[in-house]
């Protein structure tokens, strides 16, 4: 068990319903009553796997606007999230398409800012260039652990006169989701509490993997420090 928390990210455009998710899993809670996420806001828990004990850091974060991105907390949030987050949870609405416009984009955004900082420590610690990589092959160089949720399924229509979004459309985003993103799709209902423990079911079993990850950069951390600091390990 690693001492650090793994940090899962919960994204999304406004009202889709990330809050909703977080406080019905945690705390079984759910209010009707709107109200916008303005700020982060954090959760600590716990998971047991049935083999091992996970520590977890939830941030619930406000929509990330780049048109208007000159909130430095906001900003803050955002830059840490995208370079920091073990998990990201991109949540979109399934009666509004554009909100699933808003996590592809999003999707995007993380691994331009992944690839910039990791080159950026790469090339600190070879002092040596590393290869450039072109917009077109960012996916194929960099991995997101990622799981897009599909939340107000209870609202989505079989009847085309009633909705723009059917389940055969809800289809088609699982497919591309698969495709690029390289992720699974979950559809669920945080009014009813409808798919959430298989959420945190595919939760659990991307935290393994999550975990080696905060264990190696806390290696590595560590690494850079004491070469900061001049200080090198010997064997006796």
């Amino acid at each position: 068990m690693c001492d650090q928390p793994i940090q899962i990210a919960v994204i999304g455009d406004k009202a889709v319903g990330k809050t909703s998710i977080v406080r019905q899993w945690l705390y079984n809670d759910y209010s009707s009553t709107y109200s916008a996420t303005r700020l982060a806001t954090y959760h600590f828990t716990s998971l047991f796997n049935g083999q091992r004990l996970f520590h977890i850091r939830i941030i619930d974060t406000p929509r990330f606007d780049e048109s208007n991105n000159t909130d430095p907390q906001q900003e803050w949030v955002r830059m840490y999230c995208f370079r920091r987050a073990h998990l990201f949870l991109l949540v979109f609405d399934t009666t509004r398409e554009e909100t699933f416009t808003y996590i592809k984009n999003i999707y995007r955004d993380i691994i331009r800012v992944r690839l910039n900082y990791n080159n950026y420590y790469s090339q600190q610690q070879t002092n040596s260039s590393s290869d450039i990589i072109n917009d077109d092959d960012e996916q194929s160089n960099i991995h997101i652990p990622v799981i897009v949720v599909a939340n107000k399924i209870d609202l989505i229509s079989t009847d085309l006169r009633f909705s723009n979004l059917t389940l055969n459309n809800s289809r088609d985003i699982q497919q591309y989701v698969k495709k690029n993103f390289k992720a699974n799709t979950i559809l669920c209902s945080a009014k009813y509490h409808w798919h959430l423990v298989l959420l945190f079911k595919e939760v659990c079993h991307m935290l393994e993997t999550a975990e080696d990850t905060v264990a190696k950069q806390a290696a590595q951390q560590a690494r850079r420090r004491l070469q900061q600091h001049g200080k090198h390990c010997r064997v006796m």
